[in-house]
């Protein structure tokens, strides 16, 4: 019965603990270096899961595969730049929080839902503790560039998207080891195409790769591993109760990172703005599920 909830529990323990080791291991090496070494290494650890895939599906989900990939691709090379550039206690609660407000106003004009004025002030609410995250008293900028503040934004409505094709794709019975099998390598192509493009080839990645592979190893293994158990935990519950689970440990666990292993300032008051925001968060997905 509460299969589920062991899954979330595992996951957002899991995306915690890489999303803490991803921070140190940026501080070394350049964003988009280490998101293409990171995506292939992704892919050939979730070949594990190769017996236990389906592969019977149709061209069409196949398409909205890979561009669930492009989404994912966009995503994490912003997401790398911001926890590279940004504070681990300030984005971390913002991107996990603020794609649950796009996902409702997606939802509203693709799907036709509609809230309450209370779940509505409910998204009002986690709008203002995300403003007051981001900046400090008095308006001074608590982020490292106000670029990344956008990015922030943006990476929110990205993850948003990627999460709403998931559940469609979940929905029509798809399997998620062949979820995580072909977006893996879609990814890591979409990285090689990129890298290539951009770089002119792959032999920054080779040289990341070489040099910190015990890094991007660990952070791949446990990347897999919360993204498996969260695909199993979302196809068990709906996915607006098993989200604001997962954000909300994981917020925790990275907003005390944030402030207690990396010394960021401000940890107190971050904390209650974090908790203001899971509750209404969590108001918002109990309502709509």
């Amino acid at each position: 019965m509460y299969e589920w909830l062991y899954l979330v529990l595992l996951s957002s323990t899991f995306m915690g603990i890489s999303t803490i080791i991803e921070k140190y291991a940026l501080k070394e090496q350049h964003a988009s270096a280490y998101s293409a070494s990171f995506s292939i290494l992704t892919f050939f650890i979730s070949l594990v899961f190769l017996p236990f895939a389906k592969f019977n599906i149709g061209i069409v989900t196949v398409l909205y595969i890979y561009v669930n990939s492009l989404l994912s691709t966009a995503g994490y090379l912003l997401s790398a730049r911001i926890y590279k550039h940004g504070n681990l206690s300030i984005s971390a609660p913002v991107m996990s929080s603020l794609p649950m407000v796009f996902i409702i106003i997606i939802s509203f004009f693709a799907l036709g839902e509609k809230l309450s004025l209370f779940q509505y002030l409910a998204l009002a609410v986690i709008i203002a503790c995300s403003y007051l995250i981001i900046f400090k008293d008095g308006g001074k900028q608590a982020f490292d560039g106000r670029k990344y503040i956008y990015l922030l934004v943006v990476v929110s409505l990205i993850i948003a998207l990627g999460s709403v094709l998931m559940k469609y794709l979940f929905m029509s019975n798809l399997n998620e080891f062949t979820y995580i099998i072909l977006m893996e390598l879609f990814i890591s192509l979409n990285y090689m195409v990129y890298m290539t493009k951009k770089y002119g080839g792959v032999k920054e990645v080779y040289s990341n790769l070489t040099h910190n592979f015990s890094k991007i190893g660990t952070i791949s293994l446990f990347t897999v591993a919360y993204r498996i158990t969260y695909y199993f935990s979302a196809s068990l519950m709906l996915i607006s109760v098993v989200a604001p689970f997962r954000n909300s440990i994981y917020v925790i666990i990275t907003t005390l990172a944030g402030g207690i292993i990396f010394k960021e300032s401000g940890l107190w008051r971050r904390l209650i703005l974090v908790a203001i925001m899971l509750v209404a968060v969590y108001y918002i997905s109990i309502s709509v599920g």
